[in-house]
């Protein structure tokens, strides 16, 4: 069976002896092909997608031989990619290493049909076959999707919570997705850990990255469940843009059904059309190039990576996003300036903006922050170089540390303001005075807070511009719906190295 994205051809009864080159076609074009070599004419021959899909050779016991995932990748970057020339596998000892083991002919002609290819070279693969996406097709079956084939027969058991599964089983062409069958279901509010099965590897023998996977039965999340976590709108030559989401519930969320738009008249775009899952707690990146966003940042998580299929375009110097649930209800909405980086950095490109706790609120410009020089100006798919954890034990008044360095070294460039008064319904001011009594800078001004809220301070005034060094009184005042009114005042020093 040859198989191409939807459509399959069934090969004719004929033998392709051992070293022999046989050119597969349409019936139509066998008259065209013959000068090149042995053809084999192919009925209902299945159309190639100039975009790129998967191409599958499998027998007639529905085994797979060979497979390949082509892109225009292919053929490279250069003048060969407007087409007119083949790409080549270019070591037949590693058949499944993509791209790497493919090129563009070097042939004049621009192919090598029937003939040996014109590019010979040895492609090791070293790489493990990563896990992109898994969650469950039902209740008692879970899909993993890899990044590349893997050898699925043979196998031993996976192993979920403890138990072993039932042999798992290809569930596409190219077996780079396994369906794995459960002894027992998952139930609607479990997550389950699942170990893939230790003898699992791709064609060259690499194990399965990660080996340990959790999931569970998704549901929508409401507003405010999924938060926008860090954004890179400008970033540096030979890096890629990217968006951070943060899992703020209890609740598995599934990706693709959810989409962004950079404004709220802009279409949104379904954010993938694999579901792949956001647990609890969990950030994930999004990018159009997954690999230059983890090779530009050390601090990257790559697991925690994702490589969209699209993303609306992110403006240099100020713009929007709006998260979408699959009925087109706002889950979280930000808007971002570069302005809201630090004025003492030189340039801003290839900086991200952090949101200094996830979950706070996404709208608010004072909850973000530059990324730190020490993690390279960004987090991709990882917790915030620059954070703190909003408390809400404390009645009154309370900073994070006496003292805050704003130096963008990670390390105190920020402290926490939060104020809980106790009571609900409460009206919250806080300002910033310098040691002359001077009104330096107002973090919130009748902010209806309920309970209480929590405000960052990096050491800047009202224009952003960073203060002197010295000693910093911080008053808050607060009056609530039963016209109580309390006062506090804490002293924060601001020190540079």
């Amino acid at each position: 069976m040859l198989i191409s994205g939807p459509d399959t051809a069934y090969l004719p009864s004929e033998v392709i002896a051992p070293g022999e080159s046989v050119i597969l076609c349409s019936t139509g074009s066998r008259t065209d092909f013959l000068p090149f070599g042995r053809v084999m004419a192919v009925k209902s021959f299945p159309s190639l997608n100039n975009d790129g899909e998967v191409i599958a050779l499998r027998d007639g016991c529905c085994r797979l031989i060979h497979a390949v995932y082509y892109t225009p990748e292919f053929l490279g970057q250069g003048p060969k990619s407007g087409g007119g020339w083949s790409a080549e596998l270019t070591d037949p000892g590693n058949p499944f290493n993509e791209p790497d083991a493919w090129s563009p002919s070097v042939d004049p002609s621009g192919g090598t049909p029937g003939r040996a290819n014109s590019v010979n070279r040895e492609a090791e693969d070293a790489k493990c076959p990563r896990v992109i996406a898994l969650w469950p097709e039902s209740a008692d079956t879970v899909a993993v999707l890899f990044d590349e084939t893997v050898m699925v027969y043979g196998i031993d058991p996976w192993v979920a919570d403890g138990r072993e599964t039932l042999p798992a089983l290809s569930g596409d062409p190219a077996d780079r997705k396994l369906l794995v069958p459960l002894t027992e279901e998952i139930s609607p509010d479990e997550i389950i850990t699942l170990l893939a099965a230790s003898s699992l590897t791709d064609f060259a023998g690499n194990g399965v990255c990660p080996a340990e996977l959790k999931t569970g039965i998704p549901s929508d999340p409401m507003t405010g469940d999924i938060l926008f976590s860090e954004l890179l709108f400008e970033p540096a030559e030979g890096c890629d843009e990217f968006i951070e989401l943060y899992n703020n519930s209890e609740r598995v969320c599934d990706l693709s059904r959810l989409s962004l738009a950079n404004s709220p008249g802009a279409a949104p775009t379904v954010i993938t059309a694999v579901p792949r899952q956001l647990l609890p707690g969990e950030y994930l990146a999004l990018t159009t190039d997954r690999v230059s966003v983890v090779n530009c940042f050390s601090c990257a998580e790559p697991e925690y990576v994702y490589e969209a299929d699209r993303l609306p375009a992110l403006p240099d110097e100020e713009g929007s996003l709006l998260l979408y649930d699959r009925t087109l209800n706002v889950i979280d909405r930000v808007s971002y300036a570069a302005s809201m980086h630090l004025l003492f950095l030189s340039g801003t490109r290839g900086v991200s903006l952090e949101k200094v706790a996830p979950g706070l609120p996404s709208d608010v410009g004072g909850n973000w922050h530059s990324a730190s020089e020490s993690c390279g100006w960004g987090t991709p798919g990882a917790p915030a170089s620059v954070t703190f954890t909003p408390s809400e034990s404390t009645t009154g008044l309370t900073l994070s540390s006496p003292r805050v360095s704003p130096d963008g070294d990670g390390f105190e460039d920020i402290v926490s303001v939060g104020l809980f008064p106790g009571g609900e319904g409460n009206v919250i001011s806080v300002t910033v005075f310098n040691d002359r009594g001077y009104v330096v800078r107002r973090l919130a001004e009748r902010h209806a807070a309920g309970a209480g809220a929590a405000f960052i301070w990096d050491g800047t005034d009202e224009s952003g511009a960073l203060l002197p060094a010295g000693l910093y009184m911080i008053i808050a005042e607060t009056f609530n719906s039963e016209g109580v009114s309390r006062r506090w005042k804490e002293v924060c020093a601001l020190l540079y190295k």
